[in-house]
């Protein structure tokens, strides 16, 4: 009887080792959709948590960037995410809008002054419940990769008053408060997908776009435009986003490598995005664009035309509550600042 019971005892024991072993040994395949190439910042950060995580987790989580759309659009890719066709994805805050509206208060214009206001609210309370509240859709919201302040561009003139908008053909996004904001400022936008900017450029559909700096360089945009207006009307974030139910499931050490590693790529990207702004313009200027900065004064007059305009129909988008606290919560954040200077 006591060979018996150490038989099954030892039996036992193997049989929890083995398991755990597989536990253990338990493999992940992670597949991410992003839009632009595989120098753009974004990309360079998810690159940055692809290293990271296949590291933490010995190489049992594989990560695989799929970079230029090559699995959809950027809203073809979210609904892939969200049906768990797809197990991550990168987009702007446009396309995310689609999915939550809550997201519409980071398209309106002008809410920051830096890339450090706009980064210490994305990273405070306020971008993180935005974050959060994609889990109402089937959505895990793990951080902002960089995409950097949206500027100008134009084929025809550039942009140094508020006159200069008038009758000016602009493609945006598929983002409702983007056209609104366009609009305000005598511009007829025109929405037109990612993947055929470049072409409705060239074929002088649109006059000129609108789009951070990295971007102008990944689509070659020296090519069919002939100026640059650094308007820094919005600042784009790009959420990086998982399908909630398969994150949930997936083992804890897992779940936690993926959530430093998406941060440490998020703030890698940002830094990249930042550094490299400065050669992009120069590389834009040897190509023959011209870059302005209007005055301050025209810089004001802009923001007072478009900015209450858009606010007031996010407001009807999501609420007059909801926005009045994240304006506030936004001061708040910004005031951080200045404490104890007084």
């Amino acid at each position: 009887m006591k060979k018996f019971i150490i038989v099954v005892t030892v039996s036992l024991f193997a049989l929890m080792v083995i398991a755990g072993g597989a536990m253990a040994a338990q493999k992940v395949n992670i597949r991410i959709s992003a839009c632009n190439s595989l120098t753009h910042p974004q990309t360079i950060g998810l690159n940055v948590m692809k290293q990271y995580v296949e590291a933490q987790t010995k190489g049992n989580v594989v990560i695989k960037i799929f970079p230029n759309s090559q699995l959809g659009s950027e809203e073809e890719s979210l609904a892939q995410v969200q049906t768990g066709s797809l197990e991550m994805a990168t987009a702007s805050i446009g396309p995310v809008t689609t999915f939550q509206k809550k997201f519409f208060v980071l398209d309106i214009p002008f809410l920051f002054n830096s890339y450090n206001e706009a980064w210490m609210v994305m990273d405070s309370k306020v971008g993180r419940g935005l974050l959060d509240s994609l889990e109402e859709h089937g959505l895990k919201g793990l951080c902002f990769m960089e995409n950097g302040f949206r500027h100008v561009t134009s084929s025809v003139k550039p942009i140094n008053t508020i006159a200069d908008f008038k009758g000016l053909k602009i493609r945006t996004m598929q983002a409702p408060m983007h056209m609104a904001n366009f609009s305000a400022l005598g511009a007829n936008p025109t929405p037109v997908p990612w993947s055929e900017l470049y072409l409705s450029m060239q074929q002088k559909i649109v006059d000129g776009e609108e789009n951070p700096i990295a971007n102008m360089w990944d689509l070659n945009m020296y090519e069919v435009q002939k100026y640059v207006s650094l308007t820094r009307h919005i600042y784009d974030g790009m959420p990086l986003v998982a399908n909630l139910k398969w994150f949930n499931k997936l083992p804890k050490e897992y779940q936690e490598a993926i959530m430093v590693g998406a941060v440490l790529g998020q703030n890698y990207s940002r830094f990249v995005n930042a550094g490299r702004e400065d050669a992009i313009l120069a590389k834009l200027t040897q190509k023959g664009m011209k870059i302005n900065t209007p005055s301050a004064k025209a810089m004001d007059e802009i923001k007072k035309k478009g900015q209450p305009v858009v606010i007031d129909k996010v407001k009807k988008e999501v609420g007059a509550e909801y926005v009045d606290k994240f304006m506030k919560d936004i001061k708040a954040v910004k005031a951080d600042t200045l404490k104890g200077l007084n």
